[in-house]
């Protein structure tokens, strides 16, 4: 773009325009101004309601990764970097967060809070360099502000955190905006309008940016407990305001009932009991609580109103996640101390799905499923035993908490389950971690692999629930092709343990998954270079509508293929993958199917029969008298489905009893968990 084009498209945003009073400002009187300005500056409220739904969203995603260790990392160039910096800044004093986990990324550095560098922003690799520098993991959360929603350096730190799976938001006031074109999984777009003075976005657009960071960062904090009725409960006492504030909380906590306070006149440490009132007369010993508490006005009130000592009442509130309203109630109902709670008459069961690409977690009662999140990859192959708890984590978070909303139950913490079944990819390879495994997932779900109420196994071990309560079968086939692909035989033995029998395939996309979508995109993409090969030494050779489609999926030219498959901070095998959407489009549509989509699919589904055929041959699984259940993301394509059975059907190969489709194993295995403990109690 040149600059004039730049220019023009600059003038053409929302925030440049010219506000319909502009025409007489320069003859109002001073309260006239005042009035005029008032009245613009009314609208921010209303652009940001427009914009609730999708924050309250981002903040439900952004509780789930700060619980786990996550950062929230606004960036932002300008007024906008400043908005950004003012809120982060304000968080662990007032809440006592931990300051490594909110960061704030101004174009031009600290200089520019304190003196605007107005060609900060304008420098992608600026951001890029700023962002890159931050190692981010999909714990991350990033939020890009920029009212024109095309700031260069905003942009270049979003395309960042895209690359490295962070959770992503941009916060504008332009539409259509750059930032909503990258692809990132919120925008809120606050459409304030004209400037009061065209193009001074540090008016309404600036005061729009800091209500939503406000909301989202204050409302965040609500959510891990940072407060209670209203109170900052987790401020920290670093001056005399402060402290005034401090004992007033205690007051307000306590408010009705006396207030216990340590007693270490004796030599050993008890408690004894104040009048709650507004005097000053309790003023030293509220303060010696705080003081004994290490400045924790939350673990003072929670001496307090128990009367525990400072360890065991630490130990109650952790017990309650942090969260002080949990503590009183269970203070009330004199509950068990247990880290993990049950609803009452309820039972949950969970599965946990951990593939390459993501891990699902679905929340089954005894009669159907009521949560289900999703995170990042959970192959032993791509990612550490630390990544891999922590997407089990989210995504457990997220499936509570879609159970918590449906039925009021006012908690988003996680649940003591009955029976807990995790399936991850990559197992096989990862013997000398599984007993650390073991021991955290029964930390985290408060089951025990010993006594049979957690279960491990590898992902594809899930589908052999398919076979757990239908007796019409001896045995199964599981075959999954998403992004990898992997059959595995199994039966049921004399107890009615599922035991598995024979594998094949698995070995991931650098050696195998044939079949898969990674190896349908690496077809598609050999065609693609041996068409330009052959272009070399036949001028006349036309691009097939299947190359000309890969190249505009890639957006790239020709001579850029290898560069944009395999350049610096690209992602292959996502790419690659990506690609058999284009594949199944052309060769599935149903007028005029492209001949060489079809070709590709067609033997791509030949794939997968020499898959299974192994497992059947050497007698391990007679067709006959199995099931064969498909599952993974091609696997929810019927055409994909009808190429599989007749290439079966072609070779003369047995048929099978019955076949069945997965389109969700985590749900099919939790639904199929809460069965059997039906069946087991009956």
């Amino acid at each position: 773009m040149t600059p004039s084009e730049h220019i023009e498209t600059l003038g053409q945003l929302q925030t440049e325009a010219r506000n319909s009073v502009a025409h007489k400002i320069d003859f109002l009187d001073t309260l006239g101004l005042c009035t005029a300005f008032n009245q613009e500056e009314e609208q921010v409220a209303g652009s940001v309601a427009c914009c609730l739904p999708i924050i309250a969203s981002l903040i439900d995603d952004l509780v789930v990764r700060l619980k786990v260790g996550g950062r929230l990392i606004y960036v932002g160039a300008g007024n906008s970097g400043r908005v950004g910096f003012m809120d982060s800044s304000e968080l662990p004093v007032t809440f006592s967060a931990d300051p490594s986990q909110f960061l704030a990324v101004v174009a031009g550095g600290t200089e520019a809070i304190i003196q605007a560098r107005e060609g900060a922003e304008d420098s992608e690799t600026d951001g890029v360099a700023k962002l890159e520098a931050l190692q981010l993991t999909s714990k991350d959360t990033v939020i890009g502000i920029s009212a024109s929603g095309r700031t260069p350096f905003v942009l270049g730190a979003l395309k960042v955190a895209l690359r490295r799976d962070a959770l992503t938001a941009g916060i504008t006031n332009a539409q259509p905006s750059s930032i909503d074109d990258l692809g990132v999984k919120y925008t809120i777009c606050a459409l304030v309008g004209p400037e009061f003075l065209a193009g001074s976005t540090r008016l309404k657009a600036g005061g729009a940016a800091k209500q939503i960071l406000n909301m989202i960062s204050t409302c965040t904090m609500v959510k891990l407990g940072k407060t209670y009725k209203g109170l900052m409960i987790d401020v920290r006492v670093k001056n005399d305001k402060l402290k005034a504030r401090a004992r007033r909380i205690v007051r307000q906590v306590c408010e009705g009932t006396p207030i216990h306070v340590l007693d270490d006149t004796n030599g050993t440490q008890s408690t004894r009991v104040l009048k709650n009132s507004e005097t000053s007369e309790a003023d030293p010993a509220l303060d010696q609580l705080i003081e004994q508490c290490g400045g924790s006005v939350k673990l003072a009130c929670a001496v307090a109103t128990s009367g525990l000592n400072p360890d065991l009442a630490r130990h109650q509130l952790q017990l309650a996640n942090d969260k002080f309203h949990i503590f009183v109630e269970r203070l009330r109902n004199q509950a068990s101390p247990q880290g993990l709670y049950t609803p009452k008459n309820s039972e949950y069961f969970l599965c946990v799905d951990g593939g390459g690409t993501k891990c699902t977690v679905s929340i089954a009662t005894r009669s159907k499923v009521v949560g289900k999140g999703t995170a990042g990859a959970c192959n032993f192959n791509c990612v550490t035993l630390e990544d891999i708890l922590t997407q089990i984590k989210l995504a457990t978070y997220q499936s509570w908490s879609c159970v918590s909303k449906t039925y009021g139950l006012g908690m988003a913490d996680i649940p003591r389950f009955t029976r807990v079944w995790v399936g991850l990819a990559g197992l096989y390879h990862a013997a000398d971690q599984v007993e650390t495994l073991i021991q955290r997932l029964e930390e985290l779900f408060g089951v025990s692999f010993h006594h049979g109420t957690l279960r491990l196994t590898s992902d594809d071990m899930l589908l052999s629930s398919g076979i757990v309560t239908d007796n019409s079968v001896e045995t199964g086939v599981s075959v999954i092709a998403g992004t990898g692909s992997v059959a595995t035989a199994f039966k049921r033995d004399s107890r009615g343990e599922i035991i598995q029998l024979g594998r094949t395939g698995g070995w991931g996309y650098l050696l195998g998954d044939h079949g898969s979508a990674f190896d349908i995109g690496k077809r598609a993409l050999q065609t693609v270079l041996a068409g330009i090969e052959q272009s070399q030494f036949d001028d006349a050779r036309k691009t097939s509508e299947l190359e000309s489609r890969i190249l505009a999926r890639l957006n790239c030219t020709k001579r850029e293929v290898l560069s944009n498959v395999f350049g610096a901070g690209s992602q292959p095998k996502r790419q690659i993958s990506d690609l058999a959407n284009v594949v199944t489009a052309l060769g599935f549509r149903k007028d005029n199917p492209d001949s060489q989509a079809l070709a590709i699919l067609k033997s791509a589904a030949g794939s997968l029969i020499d898959l299974i055929k192994p497992l059947c041959k050497a007698g391990l699984c007679d067709p006959s008298r199995s099931a064969l259940i498909l599952s993974g993301a091609l696997m929810g394509l019927s055409s994909y489905q009808d190429l599989i059975l007749k290439n079966w059907s072609e070779q003369q190969l047995e048929p099978f009893k019955k076949v069945v489709v997965v389109d969700d194993v985590s749900s099919y295995a939790a639904q199929i968990l809460a069965k059997q403990s039906v069946a087991v109690q009956e």
